[in-house]
């Protein structure tokens, strides 16, 4: 079997409420076979579209003729046979295809790709609810958002406040976020997980005092309290608070991984299998957590294609913590054929060849990709001028 061509596939889906250029346009990869098969994958990177676009006419070469079941060799000639590693950009454009390739193993083999990797650990995933608040600050809309996603079956939660802060002793913003933990367990009673996304917004001190403060409610993990290049002020936090630390999101190989869990800076990973080169890559970064007693919980707030491939590492890693999904309540879940559902705070196993799901082409068709407008640079005095 040889790869034909590789198909983008860029479908518009802004967040609600924050108007068209909010970076949401999803970044799927069909890839094509000579024998009819053909994968998918995603690469949704916000607001890198054209970046993306760029890696993969870059790497385009080392992909047309690869027999696409050779998924290990395919990925290291895409790595190793450019001289410059690319970052998260190159990571995520690799990453859509080695997804795909995957795919069409499965499907060539007849085989969902979990059981082409020893079998499932679990039949359901437990799965929490990301992006459920809409960005709410207000706590009657916290309290009022948390039960509309517990309506929707949801059982565990994660919530961030993205409000300014001050980088040392800021007490509001510890407070705020306090405040919003109160809400989110009042809302959704004491058994519920509850997880604080901090994106690597504070610096160590100031991720110790708001760690501190949490600590009364029971969260599940602290994520990205401090940047995650920041191995020593992660590792801080992770002695300074009694709420397990997580991290992984903007990190793309195993080795960066490796820094922050020998260290016991982090006791979860997050791969995110669009951005870290792919499932396998993800599926070693699952093996290195639990050659210390940590675990994986991928990240995961895009659509429901990233969500139900993730659902084949969750089945296998016997470390898998939960998975992350994006609250979605209108056509965005429907994007795939057979749209995911949550029944119980988890999601059920998929069941057919491959990733087990299709894209909805008559669906996505009405969602064509959203370009943003003519780019701008400020000037030193702070005006803007267009390129």
């Amino acid at each position: 079997m040889k790869i034909t061509r590789i198909e983008p596939v860029l479908v518009g889906a802004p967040t609600p409420g924050c108007g068209l250029l909010s970076n949401r346009n999803y970044f799927y990869l069909l890839v094509h076979t000579d024998e009819g098969i053909t994968g998918l994958g995603e690469a949704t990177l916000e607001s890198h579209d054209d970046s993306i676009l760029g890696a993969l006419r870059d790497l385009e070469d080392l992909i047309v003729g690869q027999d696409p079941t050779r998924i290990g060799y395919l990925m290291q000639v895409l790595i190793r046979q450019r001289f410059w590693k690319g970052g998260v950009v190159k990571a995520s454009a690799i990453s859509g295809v080695e997804l795909a390739c995957w795919d069409i193993l499965g499907k060539s083999l007849g085989k969902p790709v979990w059981q082409l990797l020893g079998g499932a650990v679990r039949d359901k995933i437990r799965v929490y609810a990301n992006g459920w608040s809409g960005g709410a600050t207000d706590p009657a809309v916290i309290r009022d958002k948390a039960q509309e996603a517990q309506a929707y079956g949801y059982a565990a939660f994660k919530f961030s406040l993205a409000i300014p802060s001050w980088p040392l002793h800021d007490t509001e913003t510890v407070r705020r976020v306090a405040k919003a933990a109160e809400t989110v367990r009042d809302a959704v009673g004491p058994d519920a997980a509850i997880c604080f996304d901090g994106h690597g917004r504070y610096d160590s001190n100031l991720a110790i005092q708001i760690g501190r403060a949490l600590e009364e409610y029971d969260l599940m993990f602290f994520e990205e309290p401090v940047q995650p290049e920041d191995e020593e002020g992660m590792l801080r936090v992770a002695r300074s608070v009694n709420i397990p630390v997580a991290a992984g999101e903007r990190l793309t190989r195993p080795q960066e991984f490796r820094r922050l869990i020998e260290k016991r800076a982090i006791s979860i990973a997050q791969p995110d299998l669009a951005h870290c080169h792919g499932f396998n890559e993800g599926l070693k970064v699952a093996h290195l957590a639990e050659a210390f007693d940590a675990f994986v919980a991928p990240h995961c707030p895009m659509s429901p294609v990233i969500t139900a491939i993730s659902l084949h590492l969750d089945a296998i890693a016997p470390n898998f913590l939960i998975q992350e999904r994006l609250f979605l309540n209108d056509w965005r879940n429907e994007v795939i054929t057979e749209p995911l559902q949550v029944k119980e705070g988890f999601i059920e196993l998929p069941k057919k060849p491959g990733w087990g799901i299709e894209l909805d082409e008559e669906l996505i068709r009405k969602h064509p990709r959203i370009v943003a407008g003519t780019p701008r640079l400020f000037r030193p005095d702070g005006a803007v001028c267009d390129w």
